[in-house]
């Protein structure tokens, strides 16, 4: 412009189209961009504190995500209190299920018969001279230095030799004979007497040197064996079946002595049969199998079927108790999310506003089996009531246990909830007060629009015009 003249027509038409220029930017950028205020320049204080309360709102919608998890997280535990409940309930009816079988034993079946054998006896040989004390010398019973006494207990021998029968005494000689380990050899009643310590061991006395010295101590030589009580008017044939295995039989009619009886008895398996008390008893070796006899008059045990004492109903209920703890355990270890599991003993902070001063501590708890006090029963534990019982008080504890702990979770719940819900509301209103001091009007914008485009048409035609007025001047003065 320097240098060129203008009439103050034209130049004040043209400062009015610079000025509309001007305005019509400013609007085509508030209608491009949607805002009144772009930068600082435009509205400092509806410029800065915009930021505020958008850089507000981003960091709420950041914390937004940890709170959304944490609602999950909680949500886990609690699906996992309600799935771990129902499953204690199933233990709690598999419990009474099996209170309603009868009671069982783990001690298997026995029977023992009414009739009474005598038993065998171990071999017993007693002096005849019945003078003898302890302090009485070999000498004087016609013992000589030299002289020897052997006892033959089951094939085992002790020998004793008088050294110096002046001295030696009757109890050196029992003591020295009594180290026989097959039996015992005392000085009873002023006789000496020797007894096997078995019912199958036979005793032999024996001398050397002058002879004479078993016949002044009033003892046999000869080998004496062992008494088997014999057994007499067993004429049926006894027929045991374990369980539902084979029948086994015992011919009675060719036994006659109570080791004959103990050989047969020993011959059944799977039972354990002895003459115990002088009376035949059978036991089952599994506690699960009965007992079929037939043929039991001759031995005074009854006749039939004894059922086994042992449930095998319980046992079966006790395996599924104890398969149902073990899916609690797994159900518990399996309750978690993003890592977190509020069943296992992990803690939760949950932070709800941009520095941390708002925020709720959630504390974990282990809930596996054991965590609750469920115990795990016991081999064969369930063939009791008293066990059972106890296992369903146990029960009944971890439910309620269980259910308090669901309410508290579901009252954090509810808090995580209601805080979500508020930072949702909280950061709408922030970014609608941001909103409100940065958006632009487009309709009066869109208006302002259209009249700066009039103006601009009009303020174009008056700098022609002004153009005009100030040629015609100009060929008047020429």
């Amino acid at each position: 412009m320097s240098g060129i003249s203008l009439s103050s027509a034209v130049r004040a038409n043209l400062l009015s189209l610079q000025n509309t220029a001007t305005l019509l930017g400013e609007t085509q950028n508030r209608l491009s961009t949607g805002l009144k205020v772009n930068s600082a320049l435009d509205d400092p204080t509806a410029f800065f504190t915009s930021s505020s309360l958008n850089s507000r709102a981003s960091d709420l919608n950041r914390l937004l995500d940890s709170v959304g998890n944490a609602v999950q997280t909680v949500r886990a535990a609690d699906d996992g209190i309600t799935a771990i409940t129902k499953l204690v309930e199933s233990a709690q009816a598999t419990a009474r299920q099996a209170l309603q079988k009868p009671a069982g034993s783990t001690t298997p079946t026995t029977l023992t018969g009414t009739t009474t054998i005598s038993a065998d006896s171990a071999a017993t040989i007693t002096g005849t001279v019945t003078t003898l004390t302890a302090g009485t010398t070999l000498d004087t019973l016609g013992f000589a230095n030299g002289d020897q006494v052997t006892i033959d207990i089951g094939g085992t021998t002790t020998t004793y030799t008088a050294t110096t029968a002046a001295t030696a005494t009757v109890n050196d000689l029992v003591t020295a004979l009594n180290a026989n380990a097959n039996g015992t050899v005392t000085l009873t009643g002023g006789a000496i007497v020797a007894t096997a310590g078995n019912t199958t061991d036979s005793i032999t006395f024996g001398e050397g040197g002058q002879g004479t010295n078993l016949t002044s101590l009033g003892l046999n030589t000869t080998a004496v064996g062992p008494t088997n009580a014999s057994v007499a008017a067993l004429t049926d044939t006894l027929s045991i079946q374990v369980g539902s295995g084979t029948a086994q039989t015992i011919d009675l009619s060719t036994i006659n002595t109570k080791a004959a009886l103990d050989t047969a008895l020993a011959a059944i398996t799977n039972v354990s049969a002895s003459v115990t008390g002088g009376k035949v008893t059978l036991t089952a070796l599994d506690k699960t199998d009965a007992l079929t006899i037939a043929g039991g008059d001759g031995v005074g045990i009854a006749n039939g079927t004894t059922a086994a004492p042992y449930n095998a109903e319980r046992a079966a209920l006790e395996s599924e108790f104890n398969n149902l703890r073990t899916q609690i355990d797994q159900l518990s270890g399996d309750a978690s999310y993003n890592g977190i599991n509020l069943l296992a003993g992990d803690n939760l902070s949950v932070i709800f506003n941009e520095d941390g001063s708002s925020s709720l501590s959630i504390t974990g708890v282990t809930f596996t089996s054991t965590g609750l006090g469920i115990s795990k029963a016991a081999a064969d534990s369930f063939q009791s009531n008293t066990s059972i019982n106890s296992s369903l008080n146990e029960l009944s504890s971890a439910i309620t246990t269980l259910r308090q702990q669901g309410g508290t979770f579901g009252s954090n719940l509810s808090v995580v909830q209601v805080r979500q819900d508020f930072s949702k509301n909280l950061i709408n209103t922030l970014e609608t007060g941001a909103a409100n001091l940065t958006l632009a009007d487009t309709n009066k914008e869109a208006a302002n629009l259209l009249a700066l485009q009039t103006r601009q048409s009009l303020s174009s035609q008056s700098l022609s015009l002004a153009s005009r007025a100030d040629q015609q001047v100009l060929q008047l003065l020429r």
